[in-house]
C-alpha cells in the first residue's frame, strides 16, 4: 500500500511542479512578456496544458487509485487521494484537445481583452470572448454528465457547490443590500473628488508600503503592475500585482490590500504540503474571504487610519490621498478591527525613487 501512495505522490508532485511553472507562464504574461508574444505564448501555455493533462488522465493514476482503496495511511494521505481521486475523475472527462485548446485561447484572449479595455472597444473582444464561451460550453457538456453546465463549472472553484444553493445563499443578503444601496444613495454625503493626477510610481511606492504593512513576504513574493491585479503561485513563491490610475488611487490602495490577502493565505500553508493536492486554496470562496477581510474589514476600517498616516506622513501624494480617504472611510469599525497589524515605520516613502 504504501509503495503506491508513494508512486502515486511522486508523480503528482511532478504535475503540481509543472503547473507551477504554468502559472509562473501567465504571471509574466501579464507583467513582463512582450505585447508581440503573444501568440507564442499562447502555443507554450498549450503544450504545457496538454503534457499536465496526460498527466492528470495517466491510466495509472487510476491503477494507483484502485490498489488504495480503503487503504488506512492517515488522514492526510486520506485527503491527498480525495483530492486526486477527484482530479482524475473530472479531467478524465475532458478530452485532451480541449484541454489543451482553452489553455491556448485563454492566453491569447487575454492580450486582445487588455487591449480592446484600453482602447473602450469591446466589439474587438467580442468574436474571441464567443470562442472562449464555446470551449467553456463543451467543457461543461463534458462534465456535467447530462446535469447543470454552470453547476459542473463552478464545481472547479467551489467544491459541491451549486447555482440552486447560491440562489438561496445570495438571496437571503438581497433584502438587507438593496436596504444599503438605497440608504447610501439617499444620503447626504458628498464624496470629493481628488483634485490632481497621482503619478504612477508615486502610486507604487504606496502599493509597497501597503503591502509590506499587510505582512507581504518580500523574500518569498513581488509586486508587480497589470492591468487587472491578481495573485498567483503558492508555495514559497507568490506573485502579486496591482493597477494604477492617475485620476483614481484607491483602486492601486484597495487592490494590492486585497492581493496581498490572496498571498497571506498562500504563504500560510503547511510547508509539509508543497506540491501536493493539500498545498494550495482549499476553495475560491475561502480564498477571496481572506482577501476581503484584508481589504473591507481592516483596509476600509476607521481603526485603519492611523497606519496609513504612519507610513505617509513624508509623502505628498500619500498625504493628499490620505485627506480623501480620511472623509471616505465611514465604517464604525472599532480598534479591534486592526489589532495584530504592525505599526508601519514612519518615514520610508521616498517620493523620488521606486526600490
Amino acid at each position: 500500500m504504501q509503495a503506491n501512495y508513494e508512486m502515486l505522490m511522486a508523480h503528482e508532485r511532478e504535475l503540481q511542479a509543472l503547473s507551477q511553472v504554468s502559472g509562473l507562464l501567465g504571471w509574466d504574461q501579464e507583467t513582463m512578456m512582450p505585447r508581440g508574444a503573444a501568440e507564442q505564448r499562447g502555443e507554450w501555455l498549450g503544450a504545457m496544458a496538454a503534457v499536465i493533462h496526460r498527466g492528470q488522465t495517466d491510466p495509472r493514476v487510476g491503477d494507483w487509485l484502485a490498489k488504495l482503496e480503503g487503504a488506512d495511511l492517515g488522514d492526510v494521505a486520506t485527503a491527498n487521494l480525495r483530492h486526486i481521486r477527484r482530479s482524475f475523475v473530472r479531467n478524465t472527462k475532458v478530452p485532451a484537445d480541449l484541454a489543451a485548446e482553452l489553455a491556448r485561447l485563454t492566453s491569447v484572449a487575454q492580450g486582445i481583452w487588455a487591449e480592446a479595455r484600453a482602447n473602450d472597444d469591446f466589439t474587438t473582444f467580442a468574436p474571441t470572448l464567443k470562442q472562449v464561451l464555446d470551449l467553456r460550453r463543451q467543457e461543461a457538456a463534458a462534465l456535467s454528465d447530462g446535469g447543470d453546465l454552470y453547476d459542473a463549472l463552478l464545481d472547479d472553484y467551489e467544491p459541491g457547490m451549486t447555482g440552486a444553493a447560491l440562489d438561496t445563499l445570495l438571496g437571503n443578503l438581497r433584502d438587507g443590500l438593496v436596504d444599503l444601496r438605497d440608504r447610501i444613495a439617499g444620503s447626504s454625503k458628498i464624496i470629493p473628488d481628488l483634485a490632481q493626477p497621482f503619478a504612477d510610481d508615486l502610486q507604487m511606492k504606496l502599493a509597497h508600503e501597503l503591502a509590506e504593512t499587510f505582512g507581504f513576504d518580500w523574500r518569498h513574493g513581488r509586486l508587480d503592475k497589470a492591468v487587472h491585479p491578481f495573485s498567483s503561485g503558492s508555495g514559497t513563491d507568490t506573485r502579486i500585482t496591482t493597477r494604477v490610475d492617475p485620476a483614481n488611487p484607491f483602486n492601486c490602495f484597495y487592490s494590492t490590500i486585497h492581493e496581498a490577502g490572496h498571498s497571506g493565505y498562500e504563504l500560510n500553508i503547511n510547508r509539509d504540503y508543497l506540491l501536493t493536492p493539500l498545498g494550495r486554496g482549499v476553495s475560491m470562496g475561502v480564498h477571496e474571504s481572506q482577501s476581503r477581510i484584508y481589504e473591507n474589514q481592516l483596509g476600509r476600517s476607521q481603526a485603519f487610519k492611523p497606519f496609513v498616516a504612519g507610513f505617509t506622513a513624508a509623502c505628498a501624494i500619500c498625504l493628499a490621498i490620505l485627506g480623501s480617504a480620511l472623509r471616505m472611510i465611514s465604517t464604525p469599525w472599532s480598534t479591534k478591527s486592526a489589532r495584530g497589524l504592525s505599526a508601519p515605520r514612519r518615514t520610508r516613502c521616498n517620493i523620488t525613487s521606486i526600490s
